[in-house]
Parts: structure tokens; C-alpha cells; sequence
């Protein structure tokens, strides 16, 4: 009979510190075998990244999820070295009520030239980095060249901007990209403000809406507009496909970059239109005032 020690039997802890030890190597190696082939360089600089801190050997007495510990992920890594990630600029206040746009030293309104001239149709916008440099080019190679590994770093930029102000993430019934037509689509292979949504979706807990919200018609891209030309660009290209769903709903909208807020709040325009209740935006980044 196994001897007993705090009411479990010492082979269950055997057993339970050899899954341990099998899994963190099973982690360890594929982690090698990821650096051999894509070496861990910096994504900017392309200098080498050092390791950071390995927690996959834990005690087994810390572990939570009982016997039958699987774990739930290969551990990521960073994407960006030290350095590079202090040239991020995240957005600070004192911010546009409206789109959280940086209203810079000398504040003679609560909200700034554009959202005076627009009245974009959202509630709020939350804009977590200023879009400039080296971010635009991050931004740019993860839309355009399939580099969607840089997710991981645009999710922590987000969750850290959220954390340092305290917004009330949680007020949300639904997380909704800005849906890209079928031909660009197409195209692109994939959308990458679906792919933000997905993660801001996991990381706090908010159900995901990925295809009511739909784009009715090719439109031009926005870069290549005039300011005014891009509110009427984006005019009319939405559509919800089961308005129910959203009646009465709080609804937070993903998008990479927030310029003049007119995708945003077309979007906006046709959630309310359905029903919606509160509509807020959530974009990775956003402009500074001109």
C-alpha cells in the first residue's frame, strides 16, 4: 500500500512531476527547433533577442489544474528587442473626449478639430500607440506582408494601454473587427482587424462577432483618399446581417488604425442603426492632430 502524505498517494505525485518534467521538455525542444529554423531576431533591427526567463519547470505543488496537467500552449516569444520596443510612442493624455486623440500642451477644447468638424457617430474611441514610426512600418508589414506573428506584441501594447487608464474594457456584450471586403479579402488572405478582435476577445473575456458586421462593396483604400473624400468613400458599405443580435448591445469595434474615424464611424452609424446600444472603438493605433 503506497504510503500517504497530506491525504495524496506519493506515486499519484511521482507521476503527476514526470508529466511535469515531460511536458517543460517537450516546450524546451520545441522552442529550440523554432529558433534553428526562424532565429529569434528582432523584427526592426534584426538584431538577436536573448531568452527571457523560462517558467515552464514550476514546483508541482503550484500547479493548479490537478492531475491531469496538459499545457494549454507552446510558450511565444517577443517579437521586438528592448530597445526597439522603447521607440514605441503609446498615446497619453490629455486625450479627445471623443477619439482619445492627443490634444498635445495647449488644450482649448475637450475635443479636437476633427471630431468638431466630423461628429464621428461612435461614443468613444480608445487609440493605444501614436501611429508613427517604427510602428507604421510594423503595422504595414502586418497587414501587407503576412507578418501576423507581431500580433502577440500588438495584444500587449493593447492590454498595457488599457490597464495604465483604467478603461472599462468590460462594459462590452461583443468584440467586432471592421470587416474587409470578400475581393480584398481575397487578396490579403486575411483580415488583420479580425485578428486583433480575436485576441482582445480571448484576452478579456468578450464574446467575439466576427461576420454580422459585413462590408456590402469594394471601397478605395482610405490611404489614397483626401480627407474629405474618405467619408464619402466608406459611406454606405455596412450592413448587419442579423440586427437581433445586437439590439440593445454594447458593441467594442477592432480596428489597426484610426486616421480621420470615418471607417469607425460608419461602422458605428450602422450598429446603431440595428439597434446597438453603447459603440465604442478599440484601435491599436491612432494619428496625431493636424
Amino acid at each position: 500500500m503506497a504510503f500517504q502524505k497530506n491525504g495524496f498517494h506519493t506515486e499519484k505525485i511521482d507521476l503527476f512531476s514526470a508529466k511535469c518534467y515531460h511536458a517543460s521538455m517537450l516546450k524546451r525542444i520545441w522552442k529550440g527547433l523554432l529558433e534553428l529554423v526562424y532565429p529569434p531576431n528582432c523584427f526592426l533591427c534584426k538584431n538577436f533577442i536573448p531568452p527571457t526567463e523560462d517558467h515552464t519547470s514550476k514546483n508541482v505543488n503550484e500547479w493548479s489544474s490537478g492531475w491531469d496537467f496538459v499545457p494549454s500552449h507552446f510558450p511565444s516569444r517577443e517579437e521586438l528587442c528592448p530597445g526597439c520596443l522603447k521607440l514605441i510612442e503609446y498615446n497619453r493624455p490629455p486625450f479627445c473626449l471623443k477619439c482619445s486623440r492627443f490634444l498635445g500642451e495647449d488644450i482649448r477644447h475637450p475635443l479636437c478639430k476633427e471630431c468638431r468638424l466630423t461628429k464621428p457617430h461612435f461614443d468613444f474611441a480608445w487609440g493605444c500607440c501614436i501611429y508613427k514610426d517604427p510602428l507604421k512600418d510594423l503595422i504595414h508589414k502586418f497587414k501587407y506582408s503576412q507578418k501576423t506573428l507581431l500580433r502577440h506584441t500588438f495584444l500587449k501594447f493593447i492590454r498595457t494601454f488599457i490597464a495604465d487608464y483604467h478603461f472599462d474594457i468590460h462594459q462590452f456584450d461583443f468584440v467586432v473587427p471592421i470587416p474587409l471586403h470578400s475581393s480584398r479579402l481575397r487578396e490579403r488572405g486575411y483580415n488583420q482587424s479580425q485578428i486583433l478582435a480575436l485576441g482582445v476577445a480571448e484576452t478579456f473575456d468578450i464574446s467575439l462577432s466576427e461576420h454580422n458586421l459585413i462590408r456590402t462593396r469594394p471601397t478605395k483604400p482610405q490611404i489614397e483618399l483626401s480627407q474629405k473624400e474618405r467619408w464619402t468613400n466608406i459611406r454606405g458599405a455596412f450592413r448587419i446581417k442579423l440586427p437581433d443580435k445586437f439590439k440593445n448591445k454594447n458593441i467594442l469595434i477592432i480596428d489597426d488604425l484610426l486616421t480621420t474615424g470615418a471607417t469607425a464611424s460608419e461602422a458605428a452609424k450602422t450598429l446603431k442603426d440595428a439597434g446597438a446600444g453603447t459603440v465604442g472603438v478599440l484601435t491599436l493605433s491612432v494619428t496625431l492632430e493636424k
